[in-house]
């Protein structure tokens, strides 16, 4: 029988999956290598497949009371801004920053009763035993270990694959601007995306004091600097972006920082569970951000393996083949769809950007529909009882 839980990493898949644990009675402990869980200033947004799960788990009403509710996106012009379409989003989107994400989930999980451990670096794990090697203070043992530690998970190159994160020739540059200090135009209090050669930009507010998140894509060749992310030079954005719309360079002049990372993926690997322990989020399926969906895959992934869990916890092996059959199929999904939608934002052909423009005109609300419609327990519902 599972009781006690081991969970490596306190990202949004470790603190939900820890939140959702905690909820049906196991014993959980998480272990973070870093002193504080204090993350990266930078929006995300939440679509209904995931604030829908949150409800569940009583995480969203917290959450929403510091996030900003955009009622819809507009597709843009990159160079004059212009409406190229519009679409209504389904209840429950919600646009978040990411350090309020992590605090409350955070918060959250210790009031449960959850124990989170800091500064404490994960050496080994068995997954034959559940056992986790500490570099500091008492090995524990678990009866299921949860790999929530992200792209460049140790665990997962230990155990499941030995398959690198690849570049995929595209650098983000993200940052924060003072509402009062944004560009005024006629709903740019929603979230806007700019298809571009070469890349595009989104931006959105947060609900966080005032404050508007925006990330820029832009392709690369490359990316040789040895940190995966660090604060960027404004003139090297604005250089990278000088043929865009005005107010998109007035967005980014008004940042006080920008911070620019390259953008990497990782191939899903054949199986996301292996004995007693089991991947979760940028562990099992890292993805490019161009749909919105990282944090919410991953907050699927958390609360399906907690429900599968709670419902058949006397049988592991059952919990094993739902979770591998369910997850990796809908992570690679998703995967191969970031990874499509980045080619149509930065098609460069004035012709098939064209096209590109009138396919989204006619079928931008259908293709958001069918992502951020998904409803993993009805999903989770149908393979217990098949």
């Amino acid at each position: 029988m599972i009781q006690s839980v081991v969970i490596i990493g306190a990202g949004i898949s470790g603190l939900t999956a820890g939140c959702a644990l905690r909820k049906y009675g196991f014993k959980v402990d998480i272990f973070e290598r870093s002193d504080s869980i204090s993350e990266f200033g930078a929006g995300m947004t939440l679509s209904r497949n995931a604030t829908f799960l949150l409800k569940n788990l009583d995480l969203y009403d917290d959450l929403e009371k510091n996030s900003y509710r955009p009622k819809g996106s507009f597709i843009r012009s990159y160079s004059t801004g212009k409406d190229i379409a519009y679409v209504d989003f389904i209840k429950d989107f919600i646009a978040a920053d990411r350090r309020d994400v992590v605090k409350i989930f955070s918060e959250r999980f210790v009031d449960m009763g959850g124990h989170l451990h800091l500064s404490q670096e994960i050496e080994r794990v068995n997954q034959d035993t559940g056992e986790v090697f500490l570099s500091a203070g008492e090995d524990r043992t678990a009866d299921l270990v949860l790999a929530c530690d992200g792209i460049k998970s140790s665990i997962r190159e230990n155990i499941f694959d030995k398959t690198e994160p690849r570049f995929t020739n595209c650098i983000a540059w993200r940052g924060v601007v003072d509402k009062s200090q944004f560009p005024q135009f006629s709903g740019n209090d929603q979230v806007n995306i700019y298809h571009g050669p070469g890349g595009h930009v989104v931006h959105y507010p947060i609900g966080h004091e005032g404050k508007i998140s925006f990330v820029a894509i832009e392709n690369r060749e490359s990316w040789e600097e040895e940190s995966w992310k660090k604060e960027g030079d404004k003139k090297e954005l604005l250089d990278g972006f000088q043929n865009w719309n005005t107010k998109i360079q007035e967005m980014f002049g008004a940042a006080e920082k920008v911070y620019k990372w390259g953008v990497f993926d990782r191939e899903v690997p054949q199986d996301i569970f292996n004995e007693k322990v089991v991947l979760l989020g940028d562990a099992a399926h890292p993805m490019v951000p161009f749909l919105g969906q990282g944090g919410c895959i991953a907050i699927e992934d958390a609360f399906t393996l907690a429900f599968l869990t709670n419902k058949l916890k006397d049988d592991l092996g059952r919990i094993k083949d739902l979770y591998q059959s369910l997850r990796r199929s809908r992570g690679s999904f998703i995967q191969k769809s970031s990874n499509f939608q980045g080619k149509i934002n930065h098609l460069s052909n004035p012709l098939l950007m064209s096209l590109r423009n009138l396919a989204v005109k006619l079928f931008i609300k259908p293709s958001l529909g069918h992502f951020h419609s998904y409803d993993a327990l009805e999903e989770i519902s149908k393979v217990i009882k098949s």
